[in-house]
């Protein structure tokens, strides 16, 4: 009987202990949170540039000269390539040219029966470019290094003068592009292109400056 007692004593001092060490741990652990996972960080999305990258494309334009001596006028078309980097809203950016032309002029003085043929057969440039943007639309001035092919005829009487050079001089100018779609854009562009003076064989001096207006299709790759 006192065995029994005994047990049923140290039973319940037992379930007693567990008891209340539980509530002590539970106590420790304090009262029940619901688990809630951290957000989730920011994840920044820029949009890719509008400007930036490499191109080529085609261009084509009417250029005339500064010359009172012929008077040269007419087409031209050719190609171009070039590169942009952009910063914010500026984008700047380097581009080389190369155009066929047809701006010739011709000029005959009945007094002297003379006449004069000039021509500019080709024209390239390598040029800087510095514009700003917003959105789509592409602001910029423009300037760099040119070379052109002129060829000048003289007759006096009987006299033939031929002079071909191949001239180095300035281009300078500016222009307007707009992003039509994510690689394509058009632009249209004014050119003055410097050259100077020539001395031709018959003694006549020649101003071969002249000025160019074009529009041009580019394709920018990704």
């Amino acid at each position: 009987m006192k065995s029994q007692f005994a047990k049923s004593l140290l039973a319940s001092a037992a379930l007693l202990a567990l008891t209340a060490s539980s509530s002590a741990f539970a106590a420790d652990l304090g009262p029940y949170q619901p688990y809630t996972p951290p957000p989730a960080p920011e994840v920044e999305y820029s949009a890719p540039s509008i400007w930036e990258g490499a191109y080529v494309g085609v261009n084509g334009g009417y250029g005339w000269s500064n010359s009172s001596f012929t008077e040269p006028e007419g087409g031209f078309g050719g190609g171009q390539i070039g590169y942009n980097w952009q910063r914010g809203r500026f984008v700047f950016g380097v581009e080389g040219d190369i155009q066929a032309a047809d701006i010739s002029g011709r000029a005959y003085d009945p007094f002297s029966d003379a006449t004069a043929h000039s021509d500019v057969n080709w024209f390239s440039t390598v040029r800087g470019r510095l514009g700003f943007t917003s959105g789509p639309l592409l602001i910029y001035g423009t300037g760099g290094l040119a070379v052109a092919d002129f060829d000048t005829h003289v007759r006096v009487d009987d006299l033939h003068f031929r002079d071909s050079n191949t001239d180095v001089g300035y281009a300078v100018g500016g222009g307007v592009e707009w992003a039509f779609a994510p690689n394509w854009s058009m632009k249209a562009e004014y050119l003055y292109l410097g050259f100077g003076d020539d001395t031709l064989s018959s003694g006549d001096r020649i101003n071969n400056d002249f000025q160019a207006v074009r529009v041009g299709l580019n394709y920018k790759f990704h």
